[in-house]
């Protein structure tokens, strides 16, 4: 993952995050995906990503595979929990309740994608986010919507 250091000085979790898991020592199965994400942006219950589409993400037809959709969102969407600024504030990214996702137009390798993941609501114990894989002409290709539950008690 790769990420401005300037987002350290408004988001200091998401950044202290990505720090995170670019320091894991053993090799872990996300880190083929992870490694090529860029944190394009941060605001108030929003994050999103960048990733250039490579081979080693695709299946046999040459798209990203639905599986290494359905682990964008996983991972791309968690990050959204740090970002929230309401009354709620989770200190981790909590594990995940449920997990959604709809595919509606394959991207190639070699093309850039937008990952935009929203808040639709952060409370004390559960956050709903949704997500939206954009291709580099703008359109829809994958959606998602992720839910969330806090572990900061048990922390």
């Amino acid at each position: 993952m790769k990420a401005d250091a300037s987002l350290a000085k408004t988001y200091p979790q998401v950044y202290e995050m990505v720090e995170f898991h670019n320091k894991g020592k053993a090799p872990h199965w996300t880190d083929y995906v992870s490694k090529d994400l860029v944190l394009a942006e941060v605001t108030p219950g929003q994050v999103v990503w960048e990733m250039e589409v490579k081979e080693s993400h695709c299946n046999q037809l040459g798209n990203l595979h639905g599986g290494c959709v359905a682990t964008l969102i996983d991972i791309c969407t968690s990050f959204v929990t740090l970002a929230h600024e309401g009354k709620s504030k989770w200190r981790s990214m909590g594990v995940s309740t449920d997990l959604s996702v709809s595919y509606f137009l394959g991207i190639p390798a070699g093309e850039t994608i937008r990952i935009v993941c929203t808040a639709n609501r952060i409370g004390k114990n559960l956050a709903s986010i949704r997500s939206m894989i954009y291709n580099s002409n703008g359109q829809i290709c994958y959606s998602g919507s992720h839910t969330k539950f806090n572990i900061d008690s048990r922390l």
